[in-house]
């Protein structure tokens, strides 16, 4: 669970001025794309009246907003709805919203489920949740036609990010037909923006001192099908916002890729040499089973021609008939491709997916074993990658005083994306310190886990 962290100089886009009506908070559960998701309902609160606070104890209006992915997310997601829903007996709290992907996907269960909760939104009901705040949202739980909602330039928006880098969601939905996913059927179908509404909306992020910009979507690689567009025009087209230092790509799909596009990406100023690709497995089998891209789009075919860009992907272990000589292959593929980062997580039996009822389901706690075992695989290769960059002097995104000791700084390199990666631990520092945002080079001298540790040189940038 993160809790948003509003402050007053977060940048704040297309916000109207309206008569105070009181308090509220968003708490944001899930990934980045949900946080996008959090900040434009934030931006609709702010517009319509309500301040925003971090402290929940003083929020007469709390909206949490939920994951729906996984089993293990929605028992996440409801355990914080009904913590949230004390505060109505011990603080100031009046009025409990949920919104998200666990409403989307449980919609027609869910009002018997949480009587707690006074009002619930789905995913294209965002711009609405002023109206619930205020108690004059008309609720409709069910399964009619969707006025599906894609986000725009001129939406209302409030950060919840650091100031100096954002999330910026492209597109909505996923057309893709994986097994073991729910997201199609609560996201709905792809659906992309337009460039210019991207750049516009990049251009206004960069003017108020954005410098880093993480493209997200559940389908980075399938931008523009739908409206003749594609993502390499959108990262030359970014690449001309002076003030953008860094541009990342977050969430790709193996169909897409292509040498072109890396090409664009190792040629474009802006873009760093970094991608996340989900790959899931690398069995042909499980793949197979998964539905997931097999021949030219094979995860190791794939690893080729990403050749030269720092990797981070994930995979899923204790898919149904997953064996013993799947995981040797997994481990083996793990060890060759030297990824900058992997995250595994074990396959979560999900209703309403196709791999549901699948045979030869794998007990939890040989699940977790692979994992485990996999995970140390992955531990021994990042220890091998980042020992690569000790004595080298690498460009860092400053960040500021490390979280843990105040005499310490932090910083990111362009193969470390924020939340989700290492970081670089900065142990000393030359001159005045940088502002957030800044590039500075950083000597690396030591490495620790899964950070490295070095020492800041004069400002380069």
């Amino acid at each position: 669970m993160s809790r948003l962290s509003i402050l007053d100089e977060r940048p704040k886009f297309n916000i109207l001025e309206s008569p105070y009506k009181g308090n509220a908070s968003i708490v944001t559960l899930g990934c980045a794309k949900n946080q996008v998701d959090s900040e434009i309902m934030l931006g609709a609160l702010k517009s319509s009246g309500f301040e925003i606070t971090n402290d929940l104890n003083n929020a007469e209006v709390v909206i949490v907003n939920t994951c729906g992915f996984l089993e293990s997310s929605v028992k996440e997601s409801i355990d914080c709805v009904l913590d949230v829903a004390e505060l109505k007996k011990t603080a100031r709290l009046r009025r409990l919203i949920v919104a998200g992907c666990m409403v989307e996907r449980f919609k027609g269960d869910i009002r018997k489920s949480l009587p707690e909760v006074d009002y619930f939104l789905t995913p294209d009901q965002l711009l609405l949740a002023a109206k619930a705040a205020e108690g004059e949202f008309a609720e409709v739980l069910n399964d009619a036609a969707r006025p599906y909602f894609l986000y725009s330039d001129e939406m209302p928006r409030i950060l919840s990010t650091e100031s100096h880098y954002a999330y910026v969601k492209i597109s909505e939905g996923c057309n893709r037909p994986c097994t073991f996913c729910a997201i199609p059927g609560i996201r709905g179908k792809m659906r992309s923006r337009s460039i210019d509404s991207i750049y516009k909306e990049v251009q206004s992020l960069a003017s108020y001192g954005v410098r880093e910009v993480n493209l997200v979507a559940q389908d980075l690689t399938a931008f523009g099908q739908d409206n003749r567009e594609d993502l390499i025009s959108l990262l030359n087209k970014l690449e001309g916002i002076d003030e953008l230092s860094w541009i990342r790509l977050l969430y790709t799909y193996p169909l897409g890729i292509s040498q072109s596009l890396v090409d664009t990406i190792k040629s474009n100023s802006k873009v760093v040499p970094y991608i996340d690709i989900p790959l899931q497995h690398s069995s042909e089998s499980v793949l197979r089973d998964m539905k997931r891209p097999i021949g030219q789009f094979h995860p190791r075919k794939i690893v080729e021609i990403l050749r030269g860009l720092s990797v981070r992907t994930t995979f899923i272990v204790g898919f149904p008939g997953e064996t013993e000589d799947d995981i040797e292959d997994l481990a083996s593929f793990i060890k060759e491709s030297k990824f900058s980062s992997v995250g595994i997580f074990t396959y979560s039996k999900e209703q309403g997916t196709p791999s549901f009822d699948l045979p030869n389901h794998i007990p939890q706690k040989e699940k977790d074993r692979r994992r485990d075992y996999l995970m140390l695989t992955q531990k021994e290769v990042v220890g091998q990658v980042n020992e690569s960059y000790v004595g080298k002097v690498i460009p860092v995104m400053f960040e500021g005083e490390h979280e843990e000791s105040e005499l310490l700084l932090s910083g990111r390199a362009e193969f470390q994306a924020p939340e989700v990666d290492g970081q670089v631990i900065i142990n000393s520092l030359q001159g005045e310190i940088p502002k957030p945002g800044q590039i500075i080079p950083v000597e690396i001298t030591e490495t620790s886990g899964y950070d490295l540790v070095g020492e800041g040189r004069n400002l380069c940038c």
